[in-house]
Protein backbone atom coordinates (compact mmCIF):
# COMPACT_ATOMS: atom_id res chain seq x y z
CA UNK A 1 0.00 0.00 0.00
CA UNK A 2 1.43 3.44 -0.86
CA UNK A 3 1.08 5.50 2.62
CA UNK A 4 2.29 8.96 0.72
CA UNK A 5 -0.63 10.99 -0.29
CA UNK A 6 -0.65 14.35 -1.25
CA UNK A 7 -3.26 16.54 0.30
CA UNK A 8 -3.66 20.39 -1.00
CA UNK A 9 -5.57 22.98 1.70
CA UNK A 10 -6.99 25.89 1.35
CA UNK A 11 -6.00 26.43 -2.29
CA UNK A 12 -6.72 29.55 -3.87
CA UNK A 13 -9.13 29.71 -7.03
CA UNK A 14 -10.80 31.99 -9.31
CA UNK A 15 -13.45 31.17 -11.12
CA UNK A 16 -14.48 33.53 -14.32
CA UNK A 17 -18.09 33.58 -15.52
CA UNK A 18 -18.70 34.89 -18.70
CA UNK A 19 -21.83 36.92 -19.30
CA UNK A 20 -23.62 36.35 -22.63
CA UNK A 21 -26.27 39.29 -24.18
CA UNK A 22 -29.62 37.95 -24.82
CA UNK A 23 -30.38 41.33 -26.98
CA UNK A 24 -28.44 42.89 -29.30
CA UNK A 25 -26.41 46.03 -28.12
CA UNK A 26 -25.59 49.27 -29.29
CA UNK A 27 -22.47 49.10 -31.51
CA UNK A 28 -19.66 50.79 -29.85
CA UNK A 29 -17.84 53.75 -30.24
CA UNK A 30 -14.55 52.82 -31.21
CA UNK A 31 -12.69 56.21 -30.44
CA UNK A 32 -13.97 55.81 -26.95
CA UNK A 33 -11.44 55.17 -24.06
CA UNK A 34 -11.89 52.21 -22.67
CA UNK A 35 -12.94 51.64 -18.66
CA UNK A 36 -10.64 49.19 -16.85
CA UNK A 37 -11.24 48.98 -13.59
CA UNK A 38 -8.57 50.33 -11.38
CA UNK A 39 -5.36 48.30 -10.46
CA UNK A 40 -4.24 46.54 -6.94
CA UNK A 41 -0.58 47.20 -6.19
CA UNK A 42 0.41 44.50 -3.77
CA UNK A 43 4.24 43.99 -2.08
CA UNK A 44 4.78 40.13 -3.05
CA UNK A 45 8.01 39.22 -1.36
CA UNK A 46 8.59 42.98 -0.93
CA UNK A 47 8.37 43.66 -4.18
CA UNK A 48 5.51 45.93 -5.48
CA UNK A 49 2.91 44.58 -8.20
CA UNK A 50 0.11 45.57 -10.26
CA UNK A 51 -3.32 42.98 -9.66
CA UNK A 52 -5.68 43.07 -12.57
CA UNK A 53 -7.52 40.23 -11.02
CA UNK A 54 -8.84 39.28 -7.75
CA UNK A 55 -6.88 40.90 -5.15
CA UNK A 56 -7.16 38.21 -2.60
CA UNK A 57 -8.51 34.74 -4.16
CA UNK A 58 -10.84 33.41 -1.92
CA UNK A 59 -9.36 29.33 -0.98
CA UNK A 60 -11.76 26.27 -1.22
CA UNK A 61 -13.24 25.26 2.21
CA UNK A 62 -11.98 22.28 3.97
CA UNK A 63 -15.14 21.25 5.29
CA UNK A 64 -14.83 17.93 5.48
CA UNK A 65 -11.15 16.99 6.71
CA UNK A 66 -9.40 19.08 8.98
CA UNK A 67 -5.62 19.77 7.85
CA UNK A 68 -2.72 17.68 8.52
CA UNK A 69 -1.15 20.78 9.77
CA UNK A 70 -2.78 22.92 12.43
CA UNK A 71 -2.11 26.44 13.39
CA UNK A 72 -1.81 26.36 16.53
CA UNK A 73 -0.84 30.13 17.81
CA UNK A 74 -1.08 33.60 15.32
CA UNK A 75 -0.17 36.63 16.30
CA UNK A 76 0.83 40.26 14.74
CA UNK A 77 2.10 43.44 15.13
CA UNK A 78 2.20 46.26 13.09
CA UNK A 79 4.69 49.15 13.66
CA UNK A 80 4.25 52.13 11.52
CA UNK A 81 5.65 50.82 8.03
CA UNK A 82 6.88 47.27 9.45
CA UNK A 83 4.39 44.16 9.87
CA UNK A 84 5.71 41.11 12.31
CA UNK A 85 3.86 37.46 11.48
CA UNK A 86 4.25 35.10 14.63
CA UNK A 87 2.80 31.66 14.69
CA UNK A 88 3.12 28.41 15.07
CA UNK A 89 2.59 24.74 13.58
CA UNK A 90 1.72 21.62 14.56
CA UNK A 91 1.53 18.25 13.14
CA UNK A 92 -1.41 16.22 15.17
CA UNK A 93 -0.57 13.36 13.08
CA UNK A 94 1.70 10.63 15.38
CA UNK A 95 2.39 8.23 12.72
CA UNK A 96 3.12 10.31 9.81
CA UNK A 97 6.23 12.90 8.66
CA UNK A 98 4.42 15.97 6.67
CA UNK A 99 6.96 16.59 3.80
CA UNK A 100 7.20 19.31 1.50
CA UNK A 101 4.67 21.83 3.36
CA UNK A 102 4.40 24.93 1.58
CA UNK A 103 2.50 27.69 3.22
CA UNK A 104 1.61 31.11 2.33
CA UNK A 105 1.26 34.35 4.71
CA UNK A 106 -0.58 37.21 3.18
CA UNK A 107 -1.94 40.36 4.73
CA UNK A 108 -5.25 42.00 4.08
CA UNK A 109 -6.29 45.28 4.41
CA UNK A 110 -9.97 46.31 5.83
CA UNK A 111 -11.35 45.73 2.29
CA UNK A 112 -10.23 42.53 2.00
CA UNK A 113 -7.33 42.95 -0.72
CA UNK A 114 -4.28 41.37 -0.42
CA UNK A 115 -1.38 43.88 0.43
CA UNK A 116 1.81 41.64 1.48
CA UNK A 117 2.21 37.97 0.86
CA UNK A 118 5.20 35.35 1.06
CA UNK A 119 5.58 31.78 0.35
CA UNK A 120 7.63 29.44 2.46
CA UNK A 121 8.56 25.76 2.60
CA UNK A 122 9.08 23.40 5.26
CA UNK A 123 10.87 20.43 4.31
CA UNK A 124 9.84 18.45 7.59
CA UNK A 125 7.12 18.49 10.17
CA UNK A 126 7.74 15.27 12.03
CA UNK A 127 5.03 13.19 14.26
CA UNK A 128 3.46 15.31 16.77
CA UNK A 129 5.94 17.92 16.40
CA UNK A 130 4.98 21.94 17.06
CA UNK A 131 7.73 24.43 15.33
CA UNK A 132 6.94 28.13 14.50
CA UNK A 133 7.84 30.58 12.05
CA UNK A 134 8.15 34.77 12.26
CA UNK A 135 8.32 36.97 9.41
CA UNK A 136 8.39 40.25 8.48
CA UNK A 137 7.23 42.52 6.08
CA UNK A 138 7.87 46.58 4.90
CA UNK A 139 4.52 48.04 4.35
CA UNK A 140 4.02 51.42 2.45
CA UNK A 141 3.54 54.11 3.87
CA UNK A 142 -0.15 54.99 5.77
CA UNK A 143 -1.20 51.32 4.94
CA UNK A 144 -3.43 49.76 7.45
CA UNK A 145 -4.37 46.02 7.71
CA UNK A 146 -7.29 44.18 8.39
CA UNK A 147 -5.98 40.95 9.05
CA UNK A 148 -3.52 38.36 8.65
CA UNK A 149 -3.69 34.75 7.02
CA UNK A 150 -0.88 31.55 7.21
CA UNK A 151 -2.61 29.53 4.94
CA UNK A 152 -1.19 25.55 4.01
CA UNK A 153 -1.10 25.21 0.58
CA UNK A 154 -0.01 21.32 -0.09
CA UNK A 155 2.06 18.91 1.31
CA UNK A 156 2.73 15.62 1.45
CA UNK A 157 1.93 12.82 4.34
CA UNK A 158 4.56 10.31 4.89
CA UNK A 159 3.59 7.33 6.80
CA UNK A 160 6.59 5.40 5.11
CA UNK A 161 9.68 7.48 6.23
CA UNK A 162 11.43 6.12 9.21
CA UNK A 163 13.22 9.63 10.10
CA UNK A 164 13.17 11.61 12.78
CA UNK A 165 14.07 15.65 13.56
CA UNK A 166 18.10 15.88 13.42
CA UNK A 167 18.13 19.33 14.52
CA UNK A 168 17.47 20.55 18.37
CA UNK A 169 17.83 23.68 20.41
CA UNK A 170 19.42 23.85 23.44
CA UNK A 171 19.89 26.96 26.35
CA UNK A 172 17.64 29.44 24.48
CA UNK A 173 18.58 33.03 25.89
CA UNK A 174 17.58 36.76 25.26
CA UNK A 175 19.93 39.04 25.51
CA UNK A 176 19.23 43.24 25.74
CA UNK A 177 22.51 44.11 23.84
CA UNK A 178 21.97 47.66 23.90
CA UNK A 179 18.64 47.95 22.32
CA UNK A 180 19.12 45.75 19.73
CA UNK A 181 18.06 42.67 21.18
CA UNK A 182 18.98 39.13 20.18
CA UNK A 183 17.93 35.43 20.62
CA UNK A 184 20.52 32.86 21.00
CA UNK A 185 21.36 29.19 21.23
CA UNK A 186 22.99 26.24 20.36
CA UNK A 187 21.98 24.20 17.73
CA UNK A 188 22.88 20.64 17.50
CA UNK A 189 22.74 18.48 14.25
CA UNK A 190 22.42 14.91 15.53
CA UNK A 191 22.81 13.54 11.28
CA UNK A 192 26.54 12.44 10.30
CA UNK A 193 25.26 15.03 6.98
CA UNK A 194 26.04 18.81 7.10
CA UNK A 195 22.69 20.44 6.39
CA UNK A 196 22.81 23.97 4.71
CA UNK A 197 20.65 27.03 4.35
CA UNK A 198 18.94 25.99 7.25
CA UNK A 199 16.01 28.84 8.68
CA UNK A 200 15.75 30.05 12.36
CA UNK A 201 12.53 31.00 13.64
CA UNK A 202 12.30 32.65 17.25
CA UNK A 203 9.54 33.63 19.22
CA UNK A 204 9.30 35.49 22.32
CA UNK A 205 6.84 35.45 25.07
CA UNK A 206 5.90 37.48 28.35
CA UNK A 207 4.96 36.19 31.85
CA UNK A 208 1.18 35.59 30.93
CA UNK A 209 2.29 33.37 28.15
CA UNK A 210 1.87 36.21 25.32
CA UNK A 211 3.64 36.48 21.98
CA UNK A 212 5.67 39.51 21.98
CA UNK A 213 8.33 39.58 19.68
CA UNK A 214 9.77 37.34 17.14
CA UNK A 215 12.85 37.22 14.75
CA UNK A 216 14.37 35.05 11.48
CA UNK A 217 17.81 34.50 10.70
CA UNK A 218 20.04 31.73 8.30
CA UNK A 219 22.08 29.23 9.66
CA UNK A 220 24.23 28.67 6.64
CA UNK A 221 26.09 25.71 7.74
CA UNK A 222 24.89 22.89 10.42
CA UNK A 223 27.92 20.49 10.58
CA UNK A 224 27.01 16.65 11.15
CA UNK A 225 27.72 15.42 14.39
CA UNK A 226 27.90 18.78 16.04
CA UNK A 227 27.03 21.97 17.36
CA UNK A 228 27.01 25.63 16.75
CA UNK A 229 25.79 29.02 18.06
CA UNK A 230 23.07 30.72 16.41
CA UNK A 231 22.14 34.15 17.02
CA UNK A 232 18.39 35.90 15.60
CA UNK A 233 17.52 39.87 15.66
CA UNK A 234 14.99 40.57 17.73
CA UNK A 235 11.95 42.42 16.53
CA UNK A 236 11.47 44.20 20.12
CA UNK A 237 13.60 45.34 22.89
CA UNK A 238 10.65 44.21 25.58
CA UNK A 239 12.44 41.41 27.24
CA UNK A 240 10.65 38.01 27.41
CA UNK A 241 10.19 35.78 29.89
CA UNK A 242 11.34 32.85 27.30
CA UNK A 243 12.06 32.20 23.86
CA UNK A 244 11.91 29.53 22.03
CA UNK A 245 14.16 28.82 18.45
CA UNK A 246 12.51 26.43 15.83
CA UNK A 247 14.97 25.49 12.66
CA UNK A 248 13.68 24.30 9.46
CA UNK A 249 15.20 22.39 6.58
CA UNK A 250 13.61 23.95 3.52
CA UNK A 251 13.57 23.46 -0.14
CA UNK A 252 16.48 25.54 -0.23
CA UNK A 253 18.57 22.85 1.98
CA UNK A 254 20.92 20.50 1.24
CA UNK A 255 22.81 17.55 2.83
CA UNK A 256 26.23 17.11 2.38
CA UNK A 257 28.13 14.32 3.10
CA UNK A 258 31.75 13.93 5.05
CA UNK A 259 34.34 13.15 3.77
CA UNK A 260 37.83 14.32 3.04
CA UNK A 261 36.62 17.69 1.78
CA UNK A 262 36.90 18.98 5.04
CA UNK A 263 40.47 18.42 5.37
CA UNK A 264 41.02 20.90 2.67
CA UNK A 265 41.41 24.12 5.21
CA UNK A 266 44.01 23.16 7.59
CA UNK A 267 44.02 25.54 10.74
CA UNK A 268 47.47 25.92 11.84
CA UNK A 269 46.81 27.90 15.01
CA UNK A 270 43.53 29.99 16.61
CA UNK A 271 43.11 32.02 19.25
CA UNK A 272 40.60 34.98 20.74
CA UNK A 273 40.79 37.18 23.44
CA UNK A 274 37.74 38.76 25.11
CA UNK A 275 38.26 42.20 26.52
CA UNK A 276 37.02 43.80 29.71
CA UNK A 277 34.73 46.26 27.58
CA UNK A 278 33.21 43.51 25.95
CA UNK A 279 34.90 43.18 22.93
CA UNK A 280 36.25 39.73 21.26
CA UNK A 281 39.14 39.64 18.65
CA UNK A 282 41.19 37.27 17.39
CA UNK A 283 41.49 35.00 14.55
CA UNK A 284 43.50 31.44 12.81
CA UNK A 285 46.19 31.10 10.07
CA UNK A 286 44.42 29.16 7.92
CA UNK A 287 45.91 27.35 4.24
CA UNK A 288 44.00 26.00 1.63
CA UNK A 289 45.76 22.33 1.03
CA UNK A 290 44.33 21.68 -2.41
CA UNK A 291 45.48 22.33 -6.03
CA UNK A 292 42.01 24.47 -6.57
CA UNK A 293 40.97 27.71 -6.21
CA UNK A 294 38.40 27.87 -2.85
CA UNK A 295 35.18 29.81 -2.93
CA UNK A 296 32.75 30.81 -0.25
CA UNK A 297 34.71 29.86 2.76
CA UNK A 298 32.06 29.79 5.78
CA UNK A 299 33.53 30.68 9.32
CA UNK A 300 31.42 31.30 12.53
CA UNK A 301 32.29 32.20 16.06
CA UNK A 302 30.32 31.41 18.88
CA UNK A 303 31.20 33.06 22.20
CA UNK A 304 29.49 31.61 25.21
CA UNK A 305 29.65 32.16 28.81
CA UNK A 306 30.25 29.89 32.11
CA UNK A 307 26.62 28.87 32.19
CA UNK A 308 26.96 27.75 28.47
CA UNK A 309 24.66 30.40 27.22
CA UNK A 310 25.23 31.65 23.62
CA UNK A 311 26.20 35.64 24.13
CA UNK A 312 27.06 36.66 20.73
CA UNK A 313 27.81 34.53 17.16
CA UNK A 314 29.98 36.32 14.23
CA UNK A 315 29.89 34.45 11.19
CA UNK A 316 30.74 34.98 6.86
CA UNK A 317 32.44 34.01 4.02
CA UNK A 318 36.23 34.13 3.19
CA UNK A 319 35.41 34.62 -0.56
CA UNK A 320 38.53 33.73 -2.30
CA UNK A 321 41.55 31.89 -1.08
CA UNK A 322 43.99 30.09 -3.86
CA UNK A 323 45.66 27.23 -4.31
CA UNK A 324 47.80 26.34 -1.52
CA UNK A 325 47.95 30.03 -0.26
CA UNK A 326 48.13 30.98 3.40
CA UNK A 327 46.30 33.81 4.84
CA UNK A 328 45.95 35.22 7.83
CA UNK A 329 42.62 35.61 9.05
CA UNK A 330 40.09 37.23 11.38
CA UNK A 331 36.60 37.82 11.80
CA UNK A 332 37.27 41.37 13.19
CA UNK A 333 36.73 42.75 16.44
CA UNK A 334 32.67 42.44 17.84
CA UNK A 335 30.68 43.58 20.55
CA UNK A 336 29.17 41.49 23.33
CA UNK A 337 25.93 42.09 24.80
CA UNK A 338 26.79 44.59 27.72
CA UNK A 339 25.21 42.36 30.37
CA UNK A 340 26.95 39.21 28.94
CA UNK A 341 29.89 37.43 30.92
CA UNK A 342 32.17 36.26 28.31
CA UNK A 343 33.57 32.52 28.81
CA UNK A 344 34.71 30.67 26.09
CA UNK A 345 34.83 31.32 21.99
CA UNK A 346 34.55 28.52 19.53
CA UNK A 347 35.19 29.25 15.91
CA UNK A 348 33.93 26.61 12.72
CA UNK A 349 35.71 26.79 9.38
CA UNK A 350 33.96 24.81 6.55
CA UNK A 351 35.82 24.42 3.61
CA UNK A 352 34.39 26.43 0.24
CA UNK A 353 33.72 24.94 -3.07
CA UNK A 354 36.28 24.73 -5.64
CA UNK A 355 35.53 27.39 -7.99
CA UNK A 356 37.16 29.98 -10.77
CA UNK A 357 37.76 33.43 -10.81
CA UNK A 358 39.62 35.81 -13.53
CA UNK A 359 42.68 36.09 -11.24
CA UNK A 360 45.37 33.28 -10.86
CA UNK A 361 46.96 34.26 -8.08
CA UNK A 362 46.31 36.70 -5.29
CA UNK A 363 48.11 39.67 -6.27
CA UNK A 364 47.82 41.66 -2.96
CA UNK A 365 50.56 41.97 -0.76
CA UNK A 366 50.82 43.44 3.08
CA UNK A 367 53.31 45.23 4.88
CA UNK A 368 54.58 47.82 7.79
CA UNK A 369 51.37 46.56 9.71
CA UNK A 370 51.94 48.11 13.15
CA UNK A 371 49.59 49.58 16.22
CA UNK A 372 48.51 53.06 15.97
CA UNK A 373 49.37 54.84 19.44
CA UNK A 374 48.11 57.04 21.58
CA UNK A 375 44.47 56.90 20.10
CA UNK A 376 41.16 56.10 22.00
CA UNK A 377 40.63 52.56 19.58
CA UNK A 378 42.90 50.24 19.35
CA UNK A 379 43.94 50.85 15.34
CA UNK A 380 46.08 48.89 13.05
CA UNK A 381 47.89 50.90 10.29
CA UNK A 382 48.40 48.63 7.20
CA UNK A 383 50.00 49.27 3.90
CA UNK A 384 47.73 47.10 1.27
CA UNK A 385 50.16 46.67 -2.36
CA UNK A 386 48.70 45.62 -5.93
CA UNK A 387 51.37 44.10 -7.36
CA UNK A 388 48.45 43.82 -10.69
CA UNK A 389 48.57 46.24 -13.42
CA UNK A 390 44.63 47.15 -13.20
CA UNK A 391 42.85 48.69 -10.38
CA UNK A 392 40.97 46.49 -7.76
CA UNK A 393 37.63 48.46 -6.69
CA UNK A 394 37.83 46.44 -3.06
CA UNK A 395 39.79 44.52 -0.33
CA UNK A 396 39.59 42.49 2.50
CA UNK A 397 42.70 42.85 5.21
CA UNK A 398 42.71 40.79 8.27
CA UNK A 399 45.55 41.41 11.25
CA UNK A 400 46.27 39.35 14.05
CA UNK A 401 48.25 40.28 17.19
CA UNK A 402 50.83 38.12 18.80
CA UNK A 403 52.70 39.19 21.92
CA UNK A 404 55.95 38.04 23.09
CA UNK A 405 55.32 35.02 23.71
CA UNK A 406 53.75 34.26 20.11
CA UNK A 407 50.16 34.08 21.78
CA UNK A 408 47.20 35.50 20.04
CA UNK A 409 46.18 38.78 22.04
CA UNK A 410 43.94 40.32 18.97
CA UNK A 411 42.89 40.62 15.94
CA UNK A 412 40.57 42.61 13.56
CA UNK A 413 39.50 42.79 9.83
CA UNK A 414 38.39 45.56 7.06
CA UNK A 415 36.93 45.62 3.65
CA UNK A 416 38.31 48.80 1.95
CA UNK A 417 37.88 50.62 -1.85
CA UNK A 418 39.94 50.67 -4.27
CA UNK A 419 43.48 49.66 -4.85
CA UNK A 420 45.13 51.76 -7.51
CA UNK A 421 46.80 49.38 -10.15
CA UNK A 422 50.89 49.08 -9.21
CA UNK A 423 50.35 51.23 -6.36
CA UNK A 424 49.70 51.02 -2.66
CA UNK A 425 46.93 52.31 0.09
CA UNK A 426 47.32 52.83 3.97
CA UNK A 427 44.20 51.36 5.70
CA UNK A 428 43.31 51.47 9.31
CA UNK A 429 41.56 48.53 11.04
CA UNK A 430 40.02 48.16 14.36
CA UNK A 431 41.13 46.01 16.28
CA UNK A 432 40.49 43.93 20.19
CA UNK A 433 43.51 43.59 21.59
CA UNK A 434 44.31 42.74 25.35
CA UNK A 435 47.45 43.61 27.59
CA UNK A 436 50.29 45.24 27.05
CA UNK A 437 50.64 47.47 23.86
CA UNK A 438 54.33 47.42 23.53
CA UNK A 439 56.10 44.68 21.51
CA UNK A 440 53.53 43.33 19.80
CA UNK A 441 53.71 41.70 16.23
CA UNK A 442 51.27 42.60 14.24
CA UNK A 443 50.28 39.77 11.29
CA UNK A 444 48.26 40.93 7.75
CA UNK A 445 47.08 39.54 5.10
CA UNK A 446 44.69 40.85 2.39
CA UNK A 447 42.46 39.09 -0.57
CA UNK A 448 40.11 40.07 -2.56
CA UNK A 449 35.82 39.80 -2.45
CA UNK A 450 33.84 37.45 -4.82
CA UNK A 451 32.21 40.84 -6.02
CA UNK A 452 35.18 43.18 -6.89
CA UNK A 453 35.80 44.57 -10.05
CA UNK A 454 38.87 44.28 -12.09
CA UNK A 455 40.28 46.73 -14.22
CA UNK A 456 37.82 49.49 -13.28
Amino acid sequence: MNHARQFRLLLASALTLGMVACSASPTPDPTATPSLPAPTIVLVDGTPQVLNGPANPTPTPNLTQANPVQISELQYFQRETRLDVIAKLTNPLEDAIVRDAQLEVLAVDPAGNRVVQRFLALRYLFPGETTGLAVSFDLLPGQQLGSVEVRVNSGIIDRSLDYAQPLTISQPSWWANSNQPIATAWLSNGDPYTYTQVVLYAIAYNTAGQIIAGGQSLLEFAPGKDKVGIQIPMSSTEEPARVEIYPWITDASSSLEGGSWWQTIKVNDSDFVLTTDHWVGGGAQIQNQSDHLLTGTFYLLTVSDAQGRVCLVQKGFIDLIWPGEALTFSPGAARLPQESTPYKTDLLIVPGEFGEHPLAYNPLVTAQGALVPDVAESIARVSIINNLNANISSTVVFVLLRNADGQIVGGGRLQTGSVPAASSITVDVPVAVIGDLENLTVETSATIPADAAIGQ
